[in-house]
């Protein structure tokens, strides 16, 4: 699937990483010291890149969750996003994505530890607030799970929080995850649906 993947110092070691690397022996693996080296540099072409893009295994630092944009939410009294991973697998002619980033490539972070933990201390440091958390904004959250197992990941943590809403953002079929477990009252699946002929003149792939 993937002719190169480059791989974060900070990010070799991680599990996640080792199972990814696992499922793509056939690609070229490439130590690299940060992302940024790869990703978003300037004098790329992301449409050449888009026909052939590189997966990029790093580790997020800084603020791993945000507030969310005014008019994001669906009702919370405070709403954030958190993104696991910087582009999407589709190729949808109208998304901001198109022209946010000037590399096609995908970056995942794997440290979902860490997301885990800013996710433990936001919730337990706001006692009685509707707290939303949304994931989607910087890439699909469903359309790279077989790969990276995010979904699987976070629902058993939101298992944990019932007063704390997870939204998943999506507009991938890939829901086997979802179909596995338990429906849960805090976790909302939103999809778009376009009219078809709208989808398939601007939705591709």
């Amino acid at each position: 699937m993937f002719e190169y993947i480059y791989v974060e110092d900070a990010a070799a070691q991680q599990p996640l990483s080792q199972k990814i690397l696992a499922r793509f022996p056939r690609s070229t693996h490439i130590p690299c010291e940060r992302y940024t080296e790869v990703f978003n540099r300037k004098a790329q072409n992301f449409r050449l890149q888009k026909q052939r893009p590189a997966l990029i295994l790093a580790h997020k630092h800084g603020k791993l969750l945000l507030p969310a944009p005014g008019d994001y939410g669906i009702g919370g009294t405070r709403n954030f996003y958190f993104s696991h991973m910087y582009n999407c697998v589709y190729d949808c002619r109208y998304c901001f994505l198109q022209g946010m980033y000037r590399s096609a490539h995908y970056v995942l972070f794997v440290n979902y530890h860490d997301f885990e933990a800013a996710l433990d201390e936001t919730i337990n440091a706001n006692p009685g607030e509707r707290l939303h958390f949304f994931t989607g904004y910087d890439c699909d959250s469903l359309a790279f799970e077989p790969v990276t197992g995010f979904v699987r990941h976070f629902l058993p943590v939101f298992r944990r929080y019932p007063r704390a809403m997870f939204e998943i953002r999506s507009k991938s079929t890939q829901v086997r995850t979802l179909l596995s477990v338990p429906a849960q009252d805090n976790v909302v699946v939103a999809c778009s649906f376009a009219p078809e002929e709208t989808a398939a003149a601007l939705e591709h792939r």
